[in-house]
C-alpha cells in the first residue's frame, strides 16, 4: 500500500481543529485536514450554538407579545406559531454560516478530505484505503451525547439535541433531563412553544455556580415549566403511541410517575473517539477521555487534543483558543516551528453563558470557587428590579454580582461576576474585560456608565466594593 506523508494532519474540522489546522500551515507546516462529518462547520454551527439560538429567539418574540399587557399593550386576537417557518429559518440560518465556515476554512490554502478516518499506527491513519503518515497529529473530533445513568427499557425513545432540529410540531409534553445550558434552553424554547415541560435535574440550577442566582433563574423558569430540581430518574419504559414512562424521586423520597411524549438527554456530552481506533496509535481512553498534560499533548508527544475532544469546557471561545496554539505546538512537534511548546493563559478568565431568558451568565471567580480556595473576598449585589433601567423595562428576575480581592480604597482585583437578568449575556463581557486588563474596584466605579442602562447596575456594585474595603 503506498503512503503519503505529511507534517500535520489534523482529524475533525470544526472550531478548534480549523483552528490548529491554519496555525499549523501559516507555521509552515504540510498539513492535511480531514473531516469526518458530512459537511465542514462543526457542532457549533450546524447543531449547536447557532441553531438554538435561531430557535429561542422566535420563542422570546412569542414570549414579548404573550406578555405584552403587562405594559399596557393589548394584543386581540389568538397568538398563532408558524412552527414550519420557525424551523425553516433556522436551517436557512445555519446554512448561511455554514456556507461561511466552510468557504472561510477552505481559503486558507491547506489541503482538506473528507472521511472517517482511523489510526493504524502511533504515526498513521488510514482513509478510504489510503495510508497517511505524519509527523504529528491534532485530535479535534468533538463530542457526543452521554448515554444515560439509569435504566432505559427496550422500545423507550429518548431524544438528543441533535433531534430536536428535525422536529416537525412541538410535542403536547415533554421531560428534559439536564440543567446544563442545552437542558435550560431547549425546555424553555419548548415551553414557550406551548408544549408541557418538566425539568429535572440531580441537583439545583447552577448549584456548583452560585445557587443564590440559580434560585433566581429557577424562580423566572418555574413560571413557564415544571422545575424538578434535585431529583433522580430511577427507571424510563415505553408506552403506547410512542410515549414514555419515568419513575423520578423527588427530594422528599417520593416517587413521582410522568408519561410524556418526548423525553430530551441533555445530561452532557463526552469525546467522540468512535472509528478512530486511538489504541492502536498506543492510546488509552480513560473515563472516557485521553490523558493529556498542560498542552493537550497525550503521552505521545506528537498527538495533541484540543476542543470538545479534551473533555472540559465545551466552549466555542476555549475551542478555538486551544486549536490556536495546539496548532503551533503540532507544528514544533513535527519539526517545522521553533519555540516552545504552548497552553492555556491563565490569565484569561472562564466565561460562561446559558442563554435563558433571563440569560444566565458568569466570568471570572464565583463564591463557591474563592470559598473552596479559602481566599479572601469582598461581594456586593444589585436587583435589577431596583434598578433604574430595570424597573422601566419591567424586570421581574434578576442580580448583579461582583467579587473583588480585599484592598484598600477599592484596590483590590475585580475577580469575578455572576448576573441573571436581561442582556446578561452581553452585560458579563464588561467584566470579561475589566477582569482581564487586570482592573480593580475603584476603577470599575470611574467607568463612565451611561444613564439609563443596565449596565449602570455596575456602579453601585463597584461603589459597594470600594465602601467595603475601606471600612
Amino acid at each position: 500500500m503506498s503512503e503519503e506523508q505529511y507534517d500535520v494532519v489534523v482529524l475533525g474540522l470544526g472550531s478548534a481543529g480549523s483552528r490548529a489546522a491554519a496555525q499549523a500551515h501559516a507555521a509552515g507546516a504540510k498539513v492535511l485536514g480531514i473531516e469526518g462529518g458530512e459537511r465542514i462547520g462543526g457542532l457549533c454551527i450546524l447543531r449547536g450554538c447557532m441553531p438554538t439560538k435561531s430557535l429561542l429567539e422566535a420563542a422570546h418574540v412569542a414570549h414579548v407579545v404573550e406578555d405584552a399587557g403587562r405594559f399596557g399593550v393589548k394584543v386581540t386576537g389568538d397568538m398563532q406559531i408558524d412552527f414550519d417557518f420557525q424551523m425553516q429559518r433556522m436551517r436557512d440560518h445555519v446554512e448561511r454560516f455554514r456556507r461561511a465556515k466552510e468557504n472561510g476554512v477552505r481559503s486558507v490554502g491547506y489541503e482538506i478530505r473528507m472521511g472517517r478516518p482511523r489510526f493504524v499506527d502511533p504515526h498513521a491513519i488510514e482513509l478510504d484505503g489510503q495510508r497517511i503518515r505524519a509527523r504529528s497529529f491534532v485530535i479535534s473530533t468533538g463530542s457526543q451525547v452521554a448515554p444515560l445513568p439509569f435504566p432505559v427499557d427496550p422500545g423507550a425513545v429518548i431524544r438528543t439535541s441533535d433531534d430536536m432540529f428535525l422536529l416537525q410540531t412541538p410535542p403536547e409534553s415533554a421531560v428534559v433531563l439536564g440543567a446544563g445550558p442545552v437542558g435550560l434552553e431547549f425546555a424553555q424554547w419548548m415551553a414557550r412553544m406551548g408544549t408541557q415541560v418538566t425539568l429535572i435535574n440531580r441537583s439545583k440550577i447552577a448549584s456548583k455556580v452560585d445557587p443564590e442566582l440559580g434560585l433566581e433563574l429557577t424562580g423566572a423558569l418555574s413560571a413557564e415549566m415544571e422545575v424538578l430540581t434535585p431529583a433522580l430518574v430511577r427507571r424510563i419504559e415505553p408506552i403506547a403511541e410512542s410515549r414514555s414512562r419515568l419513575q423520578v424521586e423527588v427530594e422528599d423520597g417520593e416517587i413521582r410517575t410522568l408519561e410524556v411524549d418526548l423525553v430530551l438527554n441533555a445530561l452532557g456530552r463526552v469525546p467522540d473517539f468512535d472509528g478512530l481506533d486511538v489504541e492502536k496509535a498506543g492510546l488509552e481512553i480513560e473515563g472516557g477521555k485521553l490523558a493529556l498534560d498542560a498542552h493537550l499533548r497525550t503521552r505521545l508527544e506528537h498527538i495533541f487534543v484540543a476542543g470538545d475532544a479534551v473533555g472540559e469546557e465545551l466552549i466555542l471561545h476555549v475551542a478555538t483558543t486551544e486549536g490556536a496554539y495546539v496548532g503551533r505546538n503540532a507544528a514544533r512537534a513535527a519539526g517545522v516551528l521553533d519555540g516552545s511548546l504552548e497552553s492555556w493563559d491563565p490569565e484569561i478568565p472562564p466565561v460562561s453563558v446559558v442563554f435563558t431568558d433571563p440569560p444566565l451568565a458568569s466570568v471570572g471567580e464565583s463564591i463557591k470557587s474563592l470559598e473552596a480556595k479559602g481566599a479572601p473576598f469582598l461581594q456586593a449585589t444589585k436587583r435589577l428590579s431596583d434598578q433604574g433601567r430595570g424597573i422601566t423595562m419591567g424586570t421581574q428576575w434578576g442580580c448583579v454580582r461582583l467579587l473583588a480581592a480585599p484592598g484598600p480604597e477599592g484596590s483590590g482585583r475585580l475577580l469575578g461576576c455572576q448576573i441573571v437578568g436581561p442582556r446578561a449575556d452581553d452585560l458579563v463581557q464588561v467584566v470579561s474585560t475589566a477582569i482581564r486588563l487586570g482592573a480593580n474596584s475603584q476603577q470599575f466605579l470611574t467607568v463612565p456608565w451611561y444613564h439609563p442602562t443596565l449596565a449602570e447596575a455596575f456602579i453601585e456594585v463597584a461603589r459597594s466594593l470600594v465602601e467595603k474595603s475601606n471600612a
